[in-house]
């Protein structure tokens, strides 16, 4: 009986944490892939170039998940490129990447992470964390995001970039990209933006013999390895790599080094994520209950200076309230050993029930989901500590994770920490 019981919780663990996934994921192959190739330079990086040029000071913002999150990965490498290659300009560094996040979260939070620090130039990575959704919530959230850099300033140049991981190697090894970026070229072909995928020379070492994709390095009989996981490249031999093809292509994106007026034609998609963000919450409007302000998740850690206000509380009479308008909502919160599920009810609609726990629940991290699909206008949601109790020892072993301090998990928490819309 015991054993049907975790079964039973386990399934709905993985139903409620991915119903959006759902709605993401529903004909995510319906298009042809397109051709896989390293650079369509496009319209080039002008501005960015131009000011090399004349020696001024380039703010460099990375928005993307982990592959670009990575210590001593792609973006240190190439960031190190840039002072060495061009040593009489001056770069400044935008961090914006969140790991195990997808471009749906990159449009709502652009604004506070890229815009606001006002780049020069924007690195967008997200292929393989937006790799199983419907292609056109692709194309909607990316356009969302270059309109949203052009809307604020025309002249910030912007490149697509791409990374693969083992479950793209099939299609990448056929000479096609896969549907993420197939559906990010789209973008990138209507705005002119250039694109780069930094995987088809890891793909080429690997069809050479030269590169293990995946493994433990004490396998991998001499041969180099990309991955142990077969996502996240290594910095030593993945990484390496993808920051050569960015040195390598880079330098002929200069365009004529000339500043311009970035093209911004209409939208190509009708719902595209151009009107998406991100919105503080306040203490004595939007809480009812026993709720306390508090960084001490994330003070600290790598993630502080993109949330440093959260909202916490272990009550279960303790609620938000936000009334908002349009078809979407969501929560930039924390996740970690001690949180739960919680409960939202929108229009005073059955309460939806969302795990904020899963087996990756070993550290604190800030994460986020968004619900899509509602109708459109003037809404209510209000959300509270749901009265589900999880079988954390049996998410935890999903990733064959032992719990050793069974007091690291023994709360119930909510940190909320802003709106998404």
């Amino acid at each position: 009986m015991k054993k049907k019981l975790i079964s039973m919780q386990l399934m709905r663990f993985v139903a409620v944490c991915f119903f959006t996934a759902a709605v993401y994921t529903a004909g995510a192959q319906a298009d042809s892939l397109a051709p896989a190739k390293e650079l369509s330079a496009r319209n080039g990086l002008p501005n960015f170039f131009a000011k090399i040029k004349n020696n001024k000071t380039l703010r460099v913002a990375f928005l993307g998940g982990s592959i670009t999150r990575a210590g001593n990965g792609y973006r240190d490498q190439v960031m190190t490129w840039f002072r060495e290659q061009y040593p009489s300009a001056k770069f400044e560094e935008i961090m914006a990447a969140v790991s195990g996040t997808g471009s749906d979260f990159g449009a709502s939070r652009v604004k506070q992470h890229v815009i606001d620090h006002k780049p020069d130039l924007v690195f967008v990575e997200f292929a393989v964390n937006d790799n199983r959704w419907r292609m056109q919530l692709v194309r909607e959230t990316m356009e969302g995001i270059v309109r949203q850099i052009r809307k604020a300033n025309n002249k910030t140049d912007i490149c697509f970039i791409y990374t693969f991981a083992n479950e793209n190697l099939p299609q990448l090894q056929k000479g096609l990209f896969p549907a993420s970026v197939t559906a990010m070229e789209v973008i990138a072909d209507h705005y002119q933006i250039p694109g780069i995928h930094m995987g088809l020379a890891v793909i080429d070492e690997i069809n050479k013999g030269k590169l293990v994709m995946m493994g433990k390095k004490e396998d991998a009989n001499g041969v180099p390895l990309f991955s142990v996981d077969g996502v996240h490249p290594l910095p030593e031999t993945g990484h390496r790599i993808y920051t050569q093809v960015l040195a390598r292509n880079l330098p002929l994106l200069k365009a004529g080094s000339v500043a311009v007026t970035n093209i911004f034609p209409d939208a190509l998609e009708a719902n595209d994520w151009s009107k998406a963000g991100m919105a503080r919450l306040s203490i004595k409007k939007n809480f009812k209950g026993e709720w306390n302000v508090t960084d001490s998740v994330t003070k600290g850690k790598e993630y502080y200076p993109l949330l440093p206000q959260v909202f916490s509380t272990a009550s279960p009479d303790a609620e938000v309230t936000v009334k908002f308008k349009g078809t979407r909502f969501g929560l930039a919160d924390i996740m970690g050993p001690s949180t739960a599920a919680i409960e939202i009810t929108i229009d005073g609609q059955a309460p939806r029930v969302i795990n904020r726990f899963d087996a990756f629940c070993t550290y604190y991290r800030l994460n986020y989901f968004i619900i899509s699909g509602l109708p459109e206008g003037k809404h209510v949601a209000t959300i509270r500590l749901a009265k589900t109790t999880l079988d954390k020892e049996a998410i935890l072993k999903t990733r064959n994770v032992t719990i050793k301090d069974p007091h690291m998990y023994e709360g119930k928490n909510m940190y909320v920490g802003a709106i998404l819309y």
